[in-house]
């Protein structure tokens, strides 16, 4: 783990200390849970995967459809 220092207004501070308190967790793991969301996946070997789930069909059973396509339907 390294150590950084980050700078927050006084209305962010409380903000996220407030929501670390009412998750049970310290303002740092709150942070790096934050930071984490906002990243890329850690994967560096499949760079796609960061534009799995991105594309919005509009049909409900578009995953299906995908299956079937990728795996062949189930006889």
């Amino acid at each position: 783990m390294v150590r950084t220092l980050v700078t927050l207004d006084e209305a962010e501070y409380k903000l996220a200390k407030k929501e670390a308190k009412a998750l049970g967790i310290s303002v740092a793991e709150f942070v790096r849970r934050a930071i984490s969301q906002s990243l890329p996946p850690a994967s560096l070997d499949k760079p796609w995967m960061r534009y799995a789930g991105m594309v919005a069909t509009g049909v409900p059973n578009s995953s299906q459809t995908i299956d079937e396509v990728v795996y062949g339907s189930k006889d």
